[in-house]
C-alpha cells in the first residue's frame, strides 16, 4: 500500500469529492483525518469509511474560513498523530450566484475567505508540521475554470486563479523543506447536485465533454494519490487538469464550424 505509515489530512471530506479522497486513501494503508466545517457531516463520514473496514480515520472538524477553528483543528490533528505527511486542500465554497455586476462585496469576501485564505493558512499550519518530520507533499484542488470562466461565479473563478498562484508561490518557498505542492484542476464532477438536474442539462453538459463523461470522485481521487505518492517524487508545481478534455477544446461539437 502506497500510504502505509502516512498520515493525511482532507479539508472538505464530508461528502462527494472530499470524502472519495479520504476513503482512497484509507484503501492505500493511511491514517487519515477528514474535516469539514460541520461536525454531524465529519462523524457521518467518519462512520461511513469504518463500516467499509477501515479503523485509522478520524475526524477533525472546523471552518477553514475561520482563522480561530483552523488552529484548533491542527491542535486536535497534533495531538493525536504528532505528524503530517500529506494535506489535501479540498474544501471549498462553491460561490454560485449573481454575475459581476450585482456581486456583493461581502460575498466575494467570503468564498475569497474560504478557497484561497483558507487554503493559505491550513498549508502553513500543515507545512510547520511537515517540515518537523522531514518533509510532505500538499495537493491543492483548483478548478478549469481559473482559466476559461464561466457564467455568474466571479469570485469563486478568482479564488481558483489565485489557488493556481498560490500553489506555484508554495511549490517554490517550500521545496527547500522536502514538501512538494501540486494541484489538481477539475472540470465537471458527479456529485449530489447533479440529481437536481434536469436531464436535458445533464446531456448537453456531457456533449460539452470531449471524452463524454463528467468526472467521478475516484477519477479525482487517483490524481490527487498520484501527486501525493513517491511516483511523483520529482513533481512540484505543477497544474494536473482532469476534466475529460473540456480545456483543449474550442468549442463543443454541436456549435462547432
Amino acid at each position: 500500500m502506497r500510504f502505509s505509515k502516512k498520515v493525511v489530512l482532507v479539508t472538505g471530506a464530508g461528502q462527494n469529492t472530499g470524502l472519495g479522497i479520504a476513503a482512497a486513501f484509507a484503501a492505500e494503508g493511511a491514517t487519515v483525518f477528514l474535516n469539514d466545517k460541520a461536525a454531524p457531516a465529519v462523524a457521518a463520514a467518519v462512520a461511513q469509511l469504518k463500516r467499509r473496514g477501515w479503523k485509522k480515520v478520524f475526524g477533525v472538524p472546523g471552518d477553514i474560513g475561520v482563522a480561530a477553528e483552523v488552529e484548533a483543528l491542527f491542535g486536535q490533528l497534533a495531538a493525536r498523530a504528532k505528524r503530517l505527511d500529506v494535506l489535501v486542500n479540498n474544501a471549498a465554497h462553491l460561490g454560485v450566484g449573481p454575475d459581476f455586476l450585482d456581486t456583493q462585496l461581502e460575498f466575494f469576501e467570503a468564498v475569497v475567505r474560504v478557497n484561497l485564505i483558507g487554503t493559505f493558512h491550513v498549508s502553513q499550519q500543515a507545512a510547520r508540521l511537515m517540515c518537523r518530520g522531514g518533509g510532505g507533499a500538499i495537493v491543492n484542488l483548483g478548478s478549469n475554470v481559473s482559466t476559461r470562466a464561466i457564467h455568474k461565479r466571479t469570485a469563486y473563478e478568482a479564488s481558483k486563479g489565485g489557488i493556481d498562484a498560490l500553489t506555484l508561490s508554495m511549490a517554490v518557498d517550500l521545496a527547500a523543506h522536502g514538501i512538494r505542492v501540486n494541484s489538481v484542476a477539475p472540470g465537471y464532477i458527479h456529485t449530489d447536485r447533479w440529481a437536481q438536474l434536469a436531464p436535458a442539462h445533464v446531456q448537453r453538459r456531457r456533449a460539452n465533454i470531449p471524452l463524454g463523461r463528467e468526472a467521478t470522485a475516484d477519477d479525482i481521487a487517483k490524481a490527487v494519490l498520484f501527486l501525493a505518492s513517491s511516483e511523483a517524487a520529482n513533481i512540484t508545481g505543477v497544474r494536473l487538469v482532469v476534466d475529460g478534455g473540456c480545456s483543449a477544446q474550442h468549442m463543443p461539437p454541436d456549435i462547432d464550424v
